[in-house]
């Protein structure tokens, strides 16, 4: 196949899927994973709602669609991240969900704990909620916090949530974020979001970021904290050598 075929096959996957992975389109093609990077730096340049990730290339303007869209997104990932998340909960416990897709995995989890009191912005944590608890025996409490509706994002976020954050404290924290640098933080592409984020860091003990891969290395629009303010990050990979040389300067724990 030649270059410009592969690479307006690759085009019109993205199109459909949202995403791909050099990995798998190395194998697809029967070519390097070094040619493969080349065909995306190359789409990219020539398509500007496409941007180059960790290990990929993903339509930008999905970033901030709706949540059926994010949820698709590196599902699998995110189910590994959930279940190692809900490890690191103890009976007992008062925690804060955010808004994620990728926090929402570890709901299914939690009905193995007991006597948890959860905080959380996400209509989606409340609909997962529903659905693995309602014919089972609960002993949880959730606090829904009220504010402005995101419906594309089934979340609330603003003003009014980081006040009503004041009123909470946790032992831990699940986030998400847009984008972790080295340089620069934790970043985000939304600013109603990361000041929920701010809020809730000053009110955990121990604040739990769950990543997945595609945001290593990547800086978004606000500015949520310094990688000293992190105190654990769940990655499906934690050998990376991005996490480590965090771990390394910053203290971080990687699980």
């Amino acid at each position: 196949m030649l270059m410009n075929q592969r690479r307006q096959h690759i085009l019109e996957e993205l199109n459909q899927k949202n995403i791909v992975y050099v990995k798998e389109l190395s194998e697809k093609y029967s070519v390097t994973m070094e040619t493969i990077r080349k065909d995306l730096e190359d789409i990219v340049t020539e398509n500007i709602d496409i941007q180059k990730v960790y290990g990929g290339a993903i339509k930008s303007s999905t970033v901030d669609e709706s949540y059926s869209i994010r949820e698709e997104l590196f599902s699998t990932e995110k189910d590994l991240l959930g279940k190692k998340a809900a490890e690191l909960i103890n009976d007992g416990d008062c925690i804060f969900l955010d808004a994620g897709s990728t926090v929402t995995k570890l709901i299914p989890h939690l009905k193995y704990k007991k006597n948890l009191k959860i905080v959380t912005v996400s209509l989606a944590a409340l609909i997962e909620f529903t659905k693995f608890f309602s014919t089972t025996e609960n002993t949880h409490k959730i606090f829904f916090m009220g504010g402005e509706v995101k419906f594309n994002l089934l979340s609330t976020s603003g003003t009014t949530v980081a006040l009503s954050i004041r009123d909470y404290y946790f032992n831990k924290a699940f986030l998400t974020l847009d984008g972790i640098s080295f340089e620069k933080g934790i970043t985000s592409h939304n600013c109603d979001e990361a000041h929920v984020t701010a809020e809730v860091l000053k009110h955990c003990s121990e604040n739990i970021f769950m990543i997945t891969e595609e945001k290593f290395n990547s800086t978004k629009f606000y500015k949520v904290c310094n990688l000293d303010s992190v105190n654990t990050i769940i990655s499906s990979n934690p050998e990376d050598e991005f996490l480590k040389k965090i771990s390394k300067n910053f203290n971080v724990k990687i699980y």
